[in-house]
């Protein structure tokens, strides 16, 4: 199992703003945080960060720092109260890269103390900013022994990731995006693991573009087989490929391009709980789904998980065969963003219709016929241009995320493009105070007996 850890961005910048602001003094503070734990991964969520006050500061200078005893006891209570973890995080002003022999002999009293102290399991951790360098960690175990955290993720405006090692792998097809973006950015492509929830038009050009910028593990979420009417949008199907999953062929046909993705297909939607808590192990999700159950689950994800959801949308109304507009979006869903439902792109009469008709169809027709239950949503039409567009707007996104490429005065968290008008706006729009994206409880909350807070349906 890996151990990573996940911070939000305005987190981030408290930490290193006080952990950093004197390159001749060693600073500590003490962050808490939640987790989430898979089979493959141990993820530590952190949620907030309280600074060492400086009147329980013994000695601090360049090479080392001592602080009081009751310092380390208050946080030790802030997390047992909290039940969250403890995170102690300190500097290296001369930018020692490693945990030095004073950190080893420190820490293992001080994490031997939490977890007797701690009424819960932790775990428990160490952060090191040092100067001028990349931050890493360990995650400490009751018995004593420690892990190294092998990825230390910021999200936020940025996606950042911090790695204890990465490989430019597949250069002799990369080349062209190497020499846009550089060895290291190819290198961070090759390490993420990305998930795609929904294989139609969006989704599977989104799937395909990820694939050719060499992203090193795809997983990709459809139920639904391919119809005929499919083959004019979804990439890598073909018209002897109608009825079978969208998954399938877009595993096959990701694993025949070979440039070395592994491509994982879930042929179950996300509304079941056992396949919505593997989206728990990715780095990224495209949101590619039409449903806004769907959208409903993966908003909930980027608020109490701090996993970036990059959600897309494209609509084309039309009379009677006559276009009326064609527009489309780019969200990015994080903690501190306006959610699905504050923009209004999902509502909860919505997803109670899709979720009545899903679990019983018959009845919610009977509903509505008699006027007790909103009407579902028609299909919308779909065309490869628009839709394969709106993909395209999206992974661009990820790279400027990822590469800051825009430019750092570039902070919009949604892209609105009106193909009927040439146009494109950009906007970021604050969470409103009354939903429960503003509630930072809930940012970064992690595991919890009700997984994301929601009732599930069973896999059928």
């Amino acid at each position: 199992m890996r151990h990573t850890v996940t911070i939000a961005e305005g987190t981030y910048q408290s930490m290193g703003a006080h952990l950093l602001r004197d390159p001749g003094v060693e600073s500590a503070g003490f962050a808490f945080g939640r987790t989430s734990k898979t089979s493959d991964e141990l993820r530590l969520l952190i949620r907030e960060y309280k600074p060492v006050d400086p009147n329980h500061v013994i000695h601090a200078d360049r090479h080392s720092m001592k602080i009081e005893s009751r310092a380390l006891a208050r946080a030790m209570k802030h997390a047992d109260e909290s039940k969250q973890c403890l995170v102690f995080v300190h500097s290296h002003p001369l930018g020692y890269a490693t945990f030095s022999p004073d950190d080893d002999d420190n820490e293992l009293p001080l994490f031997s103390s939490a977890y007797t102290r701690i009424g819960h399991d932790g775990p428990h951790a160490s952060l090191i900013f040092p100067h001028g360098g990349d931050p890493f960690g360990r995650i400490w175990a009751s018995d004593g022994h420690c892990s190294d955290v092998t990825r230390i993720r910021v999200v936020g405006g940025r996606f950042l990731f911090f790695d204890k090692s990465r490989i430019c792998e597949g250069g002799e097809f990369f080349d062209r995006q190497i020499r846009a973006f550089g060895r290291e950015a190819q290198a961070l492509l090759r390490s993420l693991h990305v998930a795609v929830v929904g294989a139609g038009g969006t989704g599977s050009a989104t799937a395909e573009q990820l694939i050719r910028l060499g992203v090193g593990r795809l997983s990709i979420y459809d139920r639904q087989p391919l119809e005929k009417s499919n083959v004019s949008r979804v990439f890598g199907s073909r018209a002897s490929d109608a009825g079978r999953l969208k998954v399938e062929i877009l595993a096959a046909w990701g694993n025949a391009i070979g440039v070395g993705t592994k491509v994982i297909p879930y042929s179950e939607h996300i509304t079941c709980e056992t396949v919505a808590k593997t989206l728990r192990d990715v780095d990224i999700v495209f949101g590619c789904t039409d449903d806004q159950w769907g959208r409903s689950i993966l908003n909930e994800l980027a608020i109490r998980y701090l996993i970036p959801v990059i959600d897309i949308g494209v609509k084309i109304p039309s009379k009677e065969g006559r276009i009326l507009s064609v527009s489309g979006r780019v969200t990015v869903l994080a903690p501190g963003n306006a959610c699905l439902f504050c923009r209004e792109r999902i509502s909860p009469a919505g997803i109670k219709a899709e979720s009545d008709n899903a679990a019983n169809p018959a009845e919610a027709a009977a509903l509505r016929r008699e006027g007790y239950a909103p009407e579902l949503e028609e299909p919308d039409p779909s065309v490869i241009p628009f839709t394969a567009a709106m993909a395209s707007l999206a992974t661009t996104e990820l790279l400027h995320r990822l590469t800051g490429f825009m430019g750092e005065d570039r902070r919009s968290t949604e892209v609105i493009h009106l193909f009927d008008r040439s146009e494109t706006h950009t906007n970021a729009v604050p969470p409103s105070p009354e939903c429960k994206c503003a509630q930072h409880r809930l940012h970064g909350i992690g595991d919890t007996p009700d997984f994301l807070g929601m009732l599930w349906s069973q896999p059928t």
